[in-house]
């Protein structure tokens, strides 16, 4: 059966009515301008509508999961099917007097980037959610210097909580991939960060009764990734599986002036299994290789390789719900008279908001 009851528009719509639920979010009286996509991120625009926004710009485009025109008619088929189509606007291309317009513009792949002809088009008063947690900010897509020039708000979201609560999702994902590339219960070598994504896989994995061997750069994994090659040569021939899930640690983790060679891996064990669900590694080598691997498609460091939504529309939706109810807080604030910092510090307070560290800070 897989996942295909998951974009079914009637569960879509009750997904769309919990979260709006969970995070108390109401839109009534905002102008939001998001993305229209497709799959798990097909919902966005239509939950935003439910909420109550007085009217939803979503802009979309073609791209290797689906094309624009095919976007548009779902988007536009499942806000009628909704009841909220009279409120909701596609455009396959970016849209400054849409922009102008808007109390909300959220952070989503389509809207990127979020570049300085973009900021130069909001008004006083409008507000980004950056839609994840600040640490994971990249400047590459994100001109954070234009939105302080011109004192548009941007916070991000807290996912280590209610009411979003999204690491336990690390550990679904991880297990879906372990059973995707084969998984016959040897130890499992993971490669990742703490607290998350690294260290919470390691946490459900061992929880679910696998043994599992844990490197990172930090000192709570079990060994430090200068220990790799070494420990792989001795002890390599026993794992199954490999899991890259590294999201701060910018170093080459697989590859030839990396940690760990995929010269040295096909020597001890050619047949390890290798799951990428972020991390910096050659993808041009492990291609190569001739080494079992996936997904197909490798991201770059920075970027997710291995996504929430591969299980459904539910985590995915549950952050962008609670993006929203971050920028609803920015965005009521502002229009209410506030500076930027009594926004921040209003938004930090009532909604799941959370603000940069150190220059980069608000407060």
């Amino acid at each position: 059966m897989g996942n295909q009851h998951f974009y079914a528009p009637g569960y879509l719509r009750e997904l769309a009515d919990e979260l709006i639920g969970k995070m108390n979010l109401s839109l009534d009286g905002l102008t939001i301008y998001t993305e229209a996509a497709s799959g798990a991120y097909l919902l966005s625009p239509v939950l935003a509508a439910a909420a109550g926004a007085s009217k939803v710009y979503a802009q979309t485009r073609n791209s290797r999961f689906g094309t624009a025109e095919k976007v548009m008619h779902d988007t536009r088929q499942l806000a009628v099917d909704s009841g909220v189509s009279e409120c909701v606007e596609i455009t396959d291309s970016r849209r400054l007097d849409w922009l102008a317009e808007s109390d909300i513009i959220t952070n989503s792949g389509f809207v990127r980037p979020i570049d300085r002809e973009l900021v130069t088009a909001l008004k006083e008063t409008a507000v980004i959610p950056l839609m994840w947690e600040t640490w994971e900010f990249r400047e590459s897509d994100f001109d954070l210097a234009a939105c302080k020039e011109r004192g548009i708000l941007v916070l991000g979201t807290v996912e280590n909580r209610e009411p979003c609560h999204l690491i336990p999702y690390c550990g679904f994902i991880a297990l879906k991939l372990l059973f995707a590339i084969g998984f016959d219960g040897r130890p499992v070598l993971v490669l990742g960060n703490a607290p998350y994504p690294g260290g919470s896989i390691v946490s459900q994995l061992r929880g679910a009764g696998m043994e599992v061997v844990w490197f990172s750069a930090q000192p709570e994994s079990d060994y430090r990734y200068s220990d790799l090659r070494a420990y792989f040569k001795k002890h390599g021939q026993r794992f199954g599986n490999i899991i890259l899930a590294e999201h701060v640690y910018p170093g080459l983790l697989l590859g030839s002036s990396g940690y760990l060679d995929m010269e040295t891996i096909k020597t001890v064990n050619p047949r390890v299994r290798i799951g990428l669900i972020c991390g910096n590694v050659d993808a041009d080598e492990l291609k190569q290789s001739g080494l079992v691997y996936a997904p197909e498609q490798i991201a770059p460091f920075g970027f997710m390789s291995y996504q929430p939504y591969e299980l459904g529309p539910r985590p995915v939706q549950l952050l962008y719900a609670a993006g929203l109810k971050v920028g609803e807080a920015m965005a009521r604030a502002r229009l209410a008279g506030l500076t930027v910092k009594e926004a921040a510090k209003k938004a930090i307070e009532n909604s799941p908001a959370m603000d940069f560290k150190r220059g980069l800070a608000w407060l």
